[in-house]
């Protein structure tokens, strides 16, 4: 290549991101060592094409090197922290946030991706402030519904539905589920069902919102509920059938789950659904069925294995779950948990 080429920064940020989406990462790095002049697009290329690769830590070792970057760089960075879930990541979103130019903050692209990063790491309370600082929209509603859904503060979510209802904002698909979400945590029948009734029917009908209902209902400890709305799906897909599987299995209603598993297609069981039927199982005391379900699952995982071991146990087999720990413990790496 000329030296016209490799001296231009931004044509070599082009570079850099075409050798990137290649996956040519080892030489997009010696491209980027060997220049002199490294311009902020040059360091985008390489933050984005770490972020493909699942480079984070890579991300963020790179943005540290920045003196004063551009709100591209810091929408990359936030992302990368959003991925990474970590403390670390979520101190260093918070000391950015502080330190970054006033004028960044009237970018609502990058403050969408501040506010995902806070949300991913598990700080909806300074997501929250951020929020109430921002250009509401159903995308940034979401975020923070999730949010307070993950650390378990169902209430906000509720609330804070209400406080989009009167900011006008029309809701989508994934506003309706964390509502959901909420509604399973709070167990409450008749504000369920109060809720429930402003869902459009163009929403009630679709798949993940059926799911989230059986889900919501099985939790709350109205099957059902539940068994109704899963009888009215044409064609149940394997979310749909797990979710009756986990509602029975919850209400202590193992003999339906135990025939509700040998009616769904064999390509839709995988470990969580094997892990379901096993707990059904194991809190209506069906260990006879149980073993049966365990002995014939190919891939046992050790979250299978957990299941199992509780299920025995529960019915005082406890030699027996000692000796499925010790057929685990060959071949694994000891799990504390299989022994509470």
């Amino acid at each position: 290549m000329s030296k016209s080429f490799h001296s231009n920064p931004y044509i070599l940020s082009s570079f850099l991101d075409a050798l990137m989406k290649c996956g040519d990462i080892k030489y997009a790095q010696s491209v980027f060592d060997k220049s002199k002049e490294k311009v902020l697009p040059m360091y985008g290329a390489m933050m984005k094409g770490y972020i493909i690769h699942n480079q984070l830590e890579e991300v963020i070792n790179l943005f540290k090197e920045i003196k004063n970057p551009s709100e591209v760089n810091l929408i990359v960075f936030f992302n990368a922290c959003a991925h990474l879930k970590t403390q670390e990541a979520l101190d260093l979103l918070k000391k950015i946030s502080k330190t970054m130019p006033k004028c960044y903050y009237s970018n609502h692209r990058l403050l969408t991706a501040l506010l995902d990063g806070f949300i991913k790491c598990g700080d909806s309370s300074t997501g929250e402030i951020l929020f109430s600082k921002m250009k509401k929209t159903v995308e940034n509603y979401g975020n923070l519904m999730t949010g307070f859904n993950q650390e378990n503060y169902p209430e906000k979510t509720l609330d804070l539905f209400n406080k989009m209802k009167k900011d006008n904002i029309e809701a989508n698909i994934i506003i309706y589920l964390c509502i959901i979400k909420a509604l399973a945590y709070i167990g409450d029948y008749s504000m369920s069902e109060s809720i429930i009734k402003q869902i459009p029917y163009s929403f009630v009908v679709d798949n993940q919102i059926k799911t989230a209902l059986i889900d919501m209902w099985g939790k709350n400890g109205y099957v059902d509920e539940a068994r109704e709305i899963f009888s009215k799906i044409p064609a149940p897909d394997k979310f749909a059938y797990t979710a009756m599987l986990n509602s029975y299995g919850l209400n202590g209603m193992g003999t339906e789950a135990v025939t509700l598993y040998y009616q769904m297609p064999q390509d839709f069981i995988d470990e969580i659904t094997n892990i379901c039927i096993l707990n059904a199982c194991s809190h209506s005391g069906l260990v006879d069925r149980a073993r049966f379900i365990f002995q014939n699952i190919q891939n046992k995982s050790e979250s299978i294995y957990g299941a199992m071991i509780d299920c025995l146990s529960r019915a005082s087999f406890f030699e027996e779950a000692q000796q499925l720990i010790y057929t685990y413990e060959r071949y694994h790496p000891s799990v504390l948990s299989m022994y509470s």
